[in-house]
């Protein structure tokens, strides 16, 4: 099944911008819920990509007082958002304001 929705999302793909790539690819999700694909496209920016699975990489990082997202990724799926390095990703959270800076802080340290 996973492999189907795969194909499907290619086939209706091809040709098109990257940006348009990865909104249309989270539209067409069926693993990422209305209301986190509506979180989500808040923070698609042209370098995000979409990979299966239903994970959102490269989102816009939030200006949040107080929060610093240096060294991090900021990342999306159906159970919410997170940081991540290239060996580690943080606990899931309803919005990028909710990570707390421990949490970012400890994930930029492993990489």
């Amino acid at each position: 099944m996973l492999i189907d929705e795969q194909q499907r999302i290619l086939s209706l793909i091809i040709n098109e911008g990257d940006y348009s790539k990865t909104k249309k690819s989270l539209s067409l999700s069926k693993s990422i819920g209305k209301e986190m694909k509506e979180e989500i496209q808040k923070y698609l920016s042209g370098g995000s990509t979409y990979h299966e699975g239903g994970r959102v990489h490269g989102l816009k990082k939030p200006k949040v007082k107080g929060k610093q997202f240096k060294g991090v990724g900021l990342g999306a799926d159906k159970n919410g958002f997170y940081v991540y390095t290239h060996r580690a990703a943080s606990k899931r959270y309803k919005s990028p304001d909710k990570i707390p800076q421990s949490a970012i802080d400890f994930i930029e340290s492993t990489g």
